[in-house]
């Protein structure tokens, strides 16, 4: 509770800010104020409305839900040949939109000269006024950001030069809501000069919708293993590229995966990951300790993160002993056991206002905090605690059985 003033002043640096009387912020009612509440015909503001936040939203038995649009499908718009532009996509005023494409001398400073670092240091580096509604898109690409460079440390707006260049390589694991948004990644290539910057999709929504893809589609090009999207900031900005990549082979990631062998990313991502909540998680967990993968997500709310934290010691222990036995060498044991502190932290980009959810009165807000899983050698303690692990509990055993056999599954 002691988080709710920062969530709160957070909101209300914007005009369109306001706080209800239960604490929540009524994020429909924006939209709707600039016109761009609704399903398929809403550029980047497409969203299947209802009540499920993902789309295997765990049961929670006794409460209300409301059911998405039916046949509403998340990336609907890239089975079209055509990608979105800065004014299909925002349905915005010009003067409101973060464009991508710009008039010659009215690109955004060099990233690497300004402090970009919360949401007021952002809007004044793309001279953007208060009033423009797009930190209600953008905290999925501006996460990203804080999690690659102040959470994971993989990269950095002053690390890179035009002669010392930058290829990274992201994996981007449970993506729904965003392939609705794919070209508003590129302000990763603005905010991080001179580097070349994969994103791969994984997840349940891209699998749909690459299964559905038909020629000339721009999903189409997921099946040929070539990027449905591209991206070069200007050279005034650091000339940075980027491409993304959908993964629809597979639902799930799994470091067995054909595609994965011998194709390390420098690092994995999960936004609003509920690493607990969904079995899948847990082969991700399990390989980026052994391989010392940089991996970091975000939550809602910073309690669930800490009883996240607390669990992955127990996740780590149930599995040793298979993972043991199945021939796991030394060093991928060590790294599954060393000492490891999993920080959590308030994301200064986070979406603002707190979730519609009346009886919550706790902090909670889509990418709220962040969680470092995984961090490279220079940030984890380097000693092992294999003694030291927790015994699991009877439910995470349940869960990693489940686990091994979606994974199972999936490469089947």
């Amino acid at each position: 509770m002691e988080k709710v003033p920062q969530v709160q002043a957070l909101l209300k640096q914007f005009p369109w800010g306001r706080i209800e009387k239960d604490g929540t912020f009524a994020e429909p009612l924006v939209r709707a104020y600039y016109n761009v509440l609704g399903a398929e015909g809403f550029g980047y503001w497409s969203i299947p409305g209802g009540s499920n936040a993902h789309l295997q939203q765990p049961s929670t038995s006794g409460a209300l839900r409301v059911d998405d649009t039916k046949g509403f499908e998340h990336g609907y718009m890239l089975l079209s040949d055509k990608m979105l532009t800065d004014e299909t996509g925002w349905k915005l005023e010009k003067r409101l939109i973060p464009r991508l494409v710009f008039e010659l001398g009215t690109e955004p400073e060099l990233a690497s000269k300004v402090d970009i670092v919360d949401w007021d240091s952002w809007y004044k580096w793309r001279n953007l006024p208060k009033e423009s509604p797009a930190a209600l898109l953008l905290h999925y690409p501006l996460t990203v950001y804080q999690l690659l460079v102040n959470v994971l440390h993989v990269t950095g707006p002053k690390r890179n030069s035009s002669e010392s260049r930058q290829a990274l390589n992201v994996h981007y694991i449970g993506a729904e809501v965003e392939l609705n948004m794919i070209p508003l990644f590129s302000e990763l290539a603005l905010l991080l000069p001179h580097t070349d910057i994969k994103m791969t999709l994984f997840g349940i929504a891209v699998h749909s919708l690459v299964n559905k893809a038909k020629k000339n589609s721009i999903a189409m090009k997921a099946k040929q293993n070539e990027p449905v999207y591209t991206y070069t900031s200007s050279t005034s900005c650091g000339a940075s590229t980027l491409s993304i990549f959908l993964h629809g082979d597979h639902e799930n990631w799994d470091p067995r995966l054909p595609f994965l062998l011998g194709s390390k990313p420098d690092a994995i991502v999960g936004p609003n990951a509920g690493l607990t909540s969904y079995p899948t998680w847990q082969f991700v967990i399990l390989c980026c300790h052994a391989d010392n993968t940089p991996f970091a997500v975000t939550e809602y709310a910073e309690q669930s993160t800490e009883l996240q934290r607390d669990a992955l010691p127990q996740i780590i222990a149930h599995a040793l002993p298979r993972l043991h036995s199945a021939g796991m060498n030394g060093e991928e044991l060590h790294n599954l056991t060393r000492a490891r502190e999993y920080p959590i932290a308030f994301n200064p980009f986070q979406r603002p206002g707190q979730r519609n959810l009346g009886s919550v009165r706790l902090p909670n807000v889509p990418n709220g905090f962040t969680m470092r899983v995984v961090g490279n050698d220079e940030q984890e303690i380097i000693h092992p605690v294999s003694a030291g692990v927790p015994a699991p509990a009877s439910d995470l055993s349940e869960l990693l059985q489940k686990t091994e056999q979606f994974s199972l599954n999936c490469l089947d």
